[in-house]
């Protein structure tokens, strides 16, 4: 049995999200390490208790402090640094933090102290680190963060770069990308009820994910506007909430699409593998927003596995998850007519689409799969524990 591993995150099933999504399957699948999650829950009154291989100890792990100041702030990393202590107090376990901030502040702050070792890692996901650099006091907190961890783990080459920026050394910063369970996302699962169309009618455009404007959901209303005469039949559907859904429900007023885009809201997860098998494009043409950038893009992997080619952002780490011209197309996210030309393109073609779905499944079962990130995981933990 090796080292126990903490893990504290503030988002963990049954909260959604890409971030819980990656820390359920990567972590569940370490074999021989006991894990305990340090994780804020969303159902009242719950009490540690076990889920799955996990043992769960709710805590208050609110991301509303990023920095130091104001006092609150302090008290709020202190307190769940003090959380972390009580946790590896009586044992060699290591601390795996969800980010450097807020997780990552209090584990720098539980490892002050005589006799006490930094022994964390801190993951680190690409919008989570540009939106710390904007500010003094986070950037350079976020910076202490990483320079004292063991080891920082990046969910893709680009946000190791952003690592990287900062004076950590290449050598303690360890690329792992997410995964997807090929078993689950298919091309053999039935199509998603409603969400098909008659043969013969045109294509269906699938988005999945919250309603940022990072996303590029708009920018997808607008390339539907530019083909909805041009393709009739076309439909785009938008899985997913978020704060840009006003907004992007009353440009779809004003673009004249309201029959051809469908919001679905949020999806039960056990139906996207369905949703997923009802489109014929997978479509999130992503692009920085200032800070808020695209770190990787499990979406597109979901989509791969499900032998269907994707459009996506050329920003951010999104670039590694989309071969472009193999396994789908890279766009300029801001760019709508350009859009619409990649969608144009593949609707043109079944036979692209189809090629482009094999080779993003096979790519998905080569190089992203949860059983691949675990073993890498489990490697990068192995090592730090057979460390002197």
């Amino acid at each position: 049995m090796s080292d126990p591993i903490l893990l504290v995150s503030e988002l963990f099933p049954p909260a959604v999200g890409g971030s819980a999504v990656l820390f359920w399957n990567v972590y569940g699948r370490l074999k021989n390490v006991p894990v305990t999650v340090l994780a804020s829950t969303v159902t009242a009154g719950s009490s540690e208790h076990q889920d799955g291989p996990f043992r769960i100890v709710p805590a208050q792990l609110n991301g509303t402090h990023r920095g130091i100041r104001p006092a609150a702030a302090l008290r709020q990393h202190v307190r769940i640094a003090s959380a972390i202590r009580n946790r590896t107090h009586h044992q060699s376990a290591w601390v795996h933090c969800a980010r450097p901030l807020p997780e990552g502040a209090a584990a720098l702050l539980a490892g002050i102290g005589p006799g006490r070792k930094r022994r964390y890692v801190s993951w680190v996901h690409g919008e989570d680190l540009s939106a710390a650099l904007t500010s003094r006091e986070h950037g350079w907190l976020a910076r202490r963060v990483c320079l004292n961890a063991a080891a920082i783990i990046a969910n893709s080459r680009f946000t190791a770069q952003l690592v990287e920026s900062l004076g950590v050394p290449s050598g303690r910063i360890r690329v792992i990308y997410p995964g997807v369970d090929p078993a689950r996302f298919t091309p053999d699962v039935q199509p998603h009820a409603g969400a098909t169309l008659t043969p013969g009618a045109g294509p269906v455009l699938l988005s999945v994910g919250r309603l940022q404007r990072r996303k590029g959901h708009d920018t997808a209303i607008e390339a539907t506007a530019e083909l909805r005469h041009e393709l009739p039949g076309l439909r785009y559907l938008i899985a997913g909430d978020g704060q840009e859904r006003t907004r992007l429900e009353e440009l779809t007023r004003s673009r004249g699409v309201t029959d051809c885009v469908t919001f679905l809201g949020e999806v039960d997860d056990a139906q996207l593998p369905r949703l997923y098998a009802a489109c014929d494009i997978f479509v999130m043409p992503n692009r920085s927003d200032a800070h808020d950038v695209e770190g990787f893009g499990i979406v597109f992997l979901e989509a791969a596995a499900t032998g269907r080619p994707s459009i996506g952002g050329r920003s951010g780490g999104v670039p590694e998850a989309i071969a472009d011209g193999q396994t789908g197309l890279l766009v300029d996210g801001t760019a709508h007519l350009e859009l619409a030309q990649a969608i144009r393109r593949l609707s043109a073609s079944p036979s692209l689409r189809a090629e482009m779905g094999v080779a993003g499944r096979a790519r998905v079962l080569a190089s992203f799969t949860w059983d691949r990130a675990a073993a890498e995981l489990q490697s990068l933990h192995d090592g730090l524990v057979a460390r002197p």
